[in-house]
């Protein structure tokens, strides 16, 4: 198979990778490793190679017609789908933390600037989807996330919030202490019907949790 062949195969590859993943996630989804950017970009560059290296005689009329359409919007498409990439990339939100199977990213709610507070989003890892499983909290706005632990004998997860450093501040003073944490933990449920099966020893392990807190802070 020659250069020009070989691009253009390539070019559909990407293509028709990245529509299928475009098309196959679902709203408060992502997509992991950064595949999408990776099979955009290039099936924007191997279309560039290809019209580069072709002779367009060579081909059918539809491949003609098909890059011709391509040099014409192309550009408007890729622009586009840059800014939509861009949207995917903010609305993915940091990563807090992460195990074997799931995740949990802090969330922005604003494209620019937001009233609303941060959520903290749990995704469960699905081939090279994130699907989406709940939200854990949406105390974001002051509190970060910390001491996170996935227990999944329990379907749950165990994590510290404690106030910001802007919010310590605010609170506490500048000239505040280690000791002025204002933290607490929590336990939420990964899949609430198992989660409740273990109702009484999720209860004993956020007690037990908030008192080891407790007494950290005492000392």
């Amino acid at each position: 198979m020659n250069k020009e062949k070989y691009s253009l195969l390539l070019h559909f590859v990407f293509l028709g990778a990245f529509l299928a993943i475009y098309f196959g996630l679902r709203e408060e989804d992502n997509v992991r490793w950064n595949l999408d950017a990776i099979l955009f970009v290039g099936s924007l560059f191997s279309a560039v190679a290809w019209l580069k290296l072709t002779r367009q005689k060579e081909y059918n009329a539809f491949v003609r017609f098909y890059m011709r359409l391509y040099r014409i919007i192309g550009a408007i498409i890729a622009f586009l789908m840059l800014i939509e990439l861009g949207f995917w990339h903010f609305r993915r939100g940091e990563m807090v933390a992460e195990d074997s199977n799931y995740i949990i990213r802090r969330v922005h709610q604003g494209i620019i600037i937001s009233i609303d507070p941060d959520l903290f989003k749990l995704y469960e890892k699905h081939g090279v989807f994130e699907r989406y499983v709940t939200t854990l909290t949406s105390d974001g706005f002051m509190y970060d996330m910390k001491s996170v632990k996935f227990h999944e004998d329990l379907s749950a997860v165990s994590f510290k919030l404690e106030l910001t450093e802007a919010w310590k501040k605010e609170c506490f003073g500048s000239g505040y202490s280690e000791s002025d944490t204002a933290s607490f933990y929590d336990v939420v449920p990964i899949h609430e019907e198992e989660f409740y099966c273990h109702r009484q020893e999720i209860d004993s392990l956020k007690k037990s949790l908030n008192n080891l807190q407790e007494n950290k802070e005492l000392d």
